[in-house]
């Protein structure tokens, strides 16, 4: 027990005790506190530099790419800034719009998600995956104004869009990859006509020339081999079904088919009808053309067996 003498004393010092332990307990909360205010300044700092770079990143995106304008067909196509070399975004929204425009215009009526292009550096593709807003994320591989090779890339992967594209288990890709190599030779075809009298801008009607020729290039390419349809789709046959994109077998078939589309142009609205069946369909290259068949209006359906025809294939086989 504690003498009453010395509890005066040992009062002050459990107060000299208490008050001490507050000091340290308050330096050790202010030293904590300190701490926490350095890492959230360099925090506001380093979001301070990425908000300077997003600033900076969309003053280089034009306006009509900023707020995805639909054009005169009503699609929203973005060019997201990227690695174009001397192509600038605003130059390249306007030869997709008109590298669409051939086929999109033939399409009255209908309604796409938003098609946000982006730079690859390995060819372009479409991607299965979305984007958060739902848009088609499209990659090209086109840099310096090449605005002949950026057409062609942009058409292939449109038609992609409009065939449908979807990630199954497809024999018969091989078709819907044709279908697009002549999309690009047709509408860079048509381009080449348009842009001799109606370019993006009055100074561009020389590049008219260039479309053409881009074209017609790969076509004469393809001219010069011999055999007919039929016969190259058959000795082709299982190399089609394991490389859908074997682009020298592509093109062959691509040229082959592109009268029929350059004489009904309305044909290329058949396309909105593939993969929409059972891919149970896709085993057999007749049994994917009697689905279509079946799809497609009642006015389109004399062009689709003039497709299987020109392989030589009985649509009226398959539906038995």
């Amino acid at each position: 027990m504690i003498p009453s003498s010395l509890l005066p004393l040992f009062a002050v010092l459990m107060v000299t005790s208490t008050f001490n332990q507050n000091v340290a307990l308050a330096q050790s909360e202010d030293a904590l506190l300190k701490r926490r205010i350095a890492e959230l300044e360099a925090e506001n700092k380093s979001l301070r530099k990425i908000i300077e770079q997003i600033q900076q990143a969309v003053k280089t995106v034009p306006p009509a790419a900023v707020t995805g304008a639909a054009n005169s067909e009503g699609l929203r196509i973005i060019v997201m800034p990227g690695d174009w070399g001397d192509s600038q975004t605003a130059d390249m929204k306007k030869v997709v719009d008109s590298a669409a425009h051939p086929i999109a215009s033939l399409l009255s009526g209908e309604s796409f998600a938003p098609i946000l292009i982006e730079r690859s550096q390995s060819g372009p593709i479409t991607l299965y995956k979305r984007g958060q807003g739902n848009e088609y994320i499209v990659k090209l591989d086109s840099t310096n104004r090449a605005w002949a090779q950026l057409s062609f890339q942009f058409a292939h992967e449109f038609c992609h869009i409009l065939c449908n594209y979807r990630n199954v288990d497809n024999p018969q890709m091989w078709f819907e990859e044709t279908l697009c190599e002549c999309a690009s030779l047709y509408s860079l075809r048509r381009m080449g006509k348009n842009w001799e009298t109606n370019p993006p801008y009055s100074n561009w009607k020389n590049y008219s020339t260039a479309l053409t020729n881009y074209a017609n290039a790969r076509i004469e390419a393809q001219r010069s081999k011999a055999g007919t349809l039929p016969e190259f789709y058959r000795s082709n046959k299982p190399e089609l079904e394991k490389n859908a994109t074997n682009r020298e077998l592509n093109n062959f078939i691509a040229v082959k088919l592109l009268p029929l589309f350059e004489e009904s142009p309305k044909a290329w609205q058949t396309v909105r009808y593939l993969n929409l069946g059972p891919a149970s369909e896709n085993k057999s290259f007749q049994q994917y053309l009697a689905g279509w068949h079946q799809r497609v209006p009642e006015e389109h359906r004399e062009f689709v067996s003039e497709v299987a025809n020109a392989f030589d294939i009985q649509l009226s086989a398959a539906s038995n």
